[in-house]
C-alpha cells in the first residue's frame, strides 16, 4: 500500500469555482485498489505554500500527483497565463518540501505534456483519461521499464522525452464508480458560490472545429454512458452533497441527439427537482423536441456555441452547422423561454468588418434582449488543434504561451474596437477578457441574492440589470463619449470600408452618435 496525494491546483474561479470531480474519481480508484489518499485542494486556500508544506510533513506521501485544469484561461485578448501561477503557487513551494515523485494530469497536460513538464521542471505527466494511467504509475512507481509502457504517460529526464505513450481510454465509463467528493474534500466552500454539480454523459467529441483540443484530451471518438447511469449518478451526488444545481459538463452536450434526449426523459421520469444547465449546446442538433424536454427536466439555463453568426466564419472555424440553424434555435430557447449564454469567437480566420458586422446583427435577432453574448476576442491556437495546420511558423513551445491567430483582413486591435463599441449599445453583450474578473466577493454576494430573490435565475443576468442600471443613470453615455474620444479615428475607418465596399454602415456608427461627442 502506497500513500498518495493528490492536489488540486486550480484556483481559477471564472465563472465560478469548479468542483474537482476529476481528481476525486482518481482519488477513488486509487484508494479503491487498496492505496491510502488524501487530496489537498488549493482553490480556496490565502497560502498554498504553507498548506503545501503542512500536508507533506504530516503525511509524507509516497507519491505526490497533481491535477491542472487550464494552461490559461482561454482568451485570445489579454489571455491569463495560468500555468504561471501553477508553477508559482503550487509547483515549486512543493518541490522545496517534496523530492518523490511528482505526476501532473488534468486537461491541461493533456494538450502540452511534454512543453509542461519541461516548464514546470517535472518529469511525469499523464495524458488523456487519469483513472487507469495514474494507478498503473502508481503500482510501477519502482520499475522504470514498466512505466515507459503505461499508457498515457509522458517521461522527461534531462531535457530528453523518455517516454510518450498515447492515452489509456477508459473502455466503458459505466464501470467508473460513482464518486462522493464531500470525502475527499470541503464542497461547503463551493456551495458560497453556487458552484453546480459537474456531470459527463460522455468523454470524447467526433467534430472538427477548428480552434478545439477535445479530440486530444479526450479522443476522437464518444464514449457514452447508460443514461439511466448517468441520471443514478446525479441522484447519488445530490444525496450526497446537498447541492441541487446541477451542469452538464460534455463537449457538445446535445451530439448524439438522440443519447441526450434519452438521459432528458429519464430525468423527466424520475421528477428531481434540479436546477439544471449545460455548457455545450451545439446549435446544429436542436429541434423543438430537445428543448421541449429541457425545459420539462428542469434546465434554469444553457451555454450555446454559436461562435459566430456568419455562414463565412462558421465554415473556417469547422462548425458543423449555419447561421439558419442558429436562428431557429435561439428561436426555439426563446419560445420556451430557456435563459442563454451565447458564446461568441471573433477574429478568427477570414474574420473582416463584414462578417463582424453579420455576427452580431444575427445574434442581436436570435437571443433574447436579457441574454448573455459572451464574447471571445481573437483566436486562443492550441497545440494540437486543427488551426495549428495552418500556421506555418510555429512557436518552440508548440503554442503553449498564448499565442493569437491574426485575421488576414481586420486586426485583433480593430475587432476588439468595434466589437467594445457594441457593447457599449448592448447591455448584454458581455466581452469575455475584460468582464470575466468578477471579484470573488461579488459572485458570492450575487448568488446570495439570487438564491433568495430569483431562485430560477441564472446569476449572470446580474451582469445585464447592473448595465441597464448604468445607462438609466447615464454612465454607459458618459462611458460612450470617452471611447469615442479615443477611438474615433479607428471606428470610422471601418465605417469608411463598409460603406466602400457594400454601402453599409456600422451597427452604431459615429454618425448615428453625434450627440454622444
Amino acid at each position: 500500500m502506497a500513500k498518495i496525494l493528490l492536489i488540486n491546483s486550480n484556483r481559477f474561479k471564472q465563472p465560478w469555482p469548479v468542483i474537482p470531480f476529476g481528481l476525486c474519481h482518481i482519488a477513488a480508484v486509487t484508494e479503491k485498489a487498496g492505496h491510502d489518499v488524501k487530496v489537498l485542494d488549493l482553490c480556496f486556500s490565502r497560502n498554498p505554500a504553507r498548506e503545501i508544506s503542512s500536508m507533506i510533513k504530516e503525511f509524507q506521501p509516497d507519491v505526490v500527483g497533481v491535477s491542472i485544469r487550464n494552461i490559461d484561461n482561454g482568451a485570445g485578448f489579454n489571455t491569463q497565463f495560468l500555468i504561471a501561477d501553477v508553477k508559482k503557487e503550487v509547483i515549486e513551494p512543493l518541490k522545496k518540501v517534496y523530492k518523490g515523485p511528482i505526476v501532473i494530469g488534468g486537461p491541461a497536460v493533456s494538450i502540452n505534456p511534454v512543453e509542461i513538464l519541461d516548464y514546470l521542471g517535472l518529469n511525469f505527466a499523464i495524458k488523456g483519461d487519469g483513472e487507469l494511467s495514474f494507478l498503473a504509475f502508481v503500482e510501477n512507481i519502482q520499475n522504470e521499464e514498466t512505466l515507459k509502457q503505461i499508457k498515457g504517460l509522458h517521461i522527461v529526464k534531462n531535457g530528453k522525452i523518455i517516454a510518450a505513450n498515447e492515452p489509456w481510454r477508459v473502455p466503458c465509463l459505466d464501470e467508473i464508480p460513482f464518486v462522493n467528493p464531500t470525502k475527499y474534500i470541503n464542497v461547503d466552500k463551493y456551495r458560497k458560490f453556487n458552484s453546480p454539480l459537474q456531470i459527463q454523459t460522455k468523454r470524447g467529441c467526433s467534430l472538427s472545429c477548428s480552434y478545439c483540443t477535445y479530440n486530444a484530451i479526450e479522443g476522437k471518438f464518444y464514449r457514452l454512458k447508460n443514461p439511466k447511469k448517468v441520471v443514478d449518478e446525479i441522484e447519488f451526488l445530490v444525496k450526497e452533497t446537498g447541492i441541487t444545481h446541477v451542469e452538464f459538463t460534455d463537449s457538445t452536450f446535445n451530439i448524439p441527439i438522440n443519447h441526450c434526449k434519452n438521459i432528458l426523459k429519464e430525468l423527466k421520469k424520475r421528477n428531481l427537482k434540479l436546477k439544471l444547465r449545460t455548457m455545450g449546446l451545439n446549435p446544429g442538433a436542436v429541434d423543438e423536441e430537445l428543448i421541449e424536454l429541457m425545459k420539462e427536466a428542469g434546465f434554469m439555463d444553457v451555454d450555446l456555441g454559436a461562435e459566430s453568426g456568419s455562414n463565412i466564419t462558421l465554415k473556417t472555424l469547422g462548425k458543423n452547422f449555419t447561421k439558419k440553424d442558429i436562428i431557429k434555435a435561439g428561436d426555439l430557447l426563446k419560445r420556451y423561454k430557456i435563459p442563454t449564454t451565447w458564446y461568441l469567437l471573433v477574429g478568427a480566420p477570414k474574420e473582416s468588418i463584414f462578417t463582424l458586422k453579420e455576427t452580431y446583427e444575427t445574434l442581436i435577432k436570435a437571443a433574447s434582449k436579457w441574454d448573455l453574448i459572451n464574447i471571445g476576442i481573437g483566436l486562443r491556437v492550441y497545440n494540437q488543434a486543427p488551426v495549428t495546420k495552418f500556421i506555418s511558423k510555429k512557436p518552440e513551445d508548440n503554442f503553449l504561451k498564448p499565442y493569437h491567430y491574426e485575421p488576414e483582413e481586420i486586426s485583433l486591435n480593430e475587432v476588439k474596437i468595434y466589437t467594445k463599441w457594441m457593447a457599449l449599445h448592448n447591455d448584454n453583450f458581455f466581452m469575455y477578457d475584460e468582464d470575466e474578473n468578477t471579484p470573488p466577493f461579488v459572485l458570492m454576494l450575487g448568488s446570495a441574492l439570487i438564491k433568495i430573490f430569483a431562485p430560477r435565475q441564472p446569476i449572470w443576468r446580474l451582469f445585464i440589470l447592473i448595465r441597464k442600471i448604468q445607462r438609466f443613470t447615464g454612465i454607459t453615455w458618459l462611458r460612450k463619449f470617452l471611447f469615442l474620444r479615443k477611438y474615433r479615428k479607428i471606428i470610422e475607418r471601418l465605417e469608411e470600408k463598409l460603406k466602400r465596399e457594400n454601402g453599409l454602415t456600422l451597427n452604431h456608427s459615429p454618425s448615428l452618435d453625434r450627440k454622444v461627442a
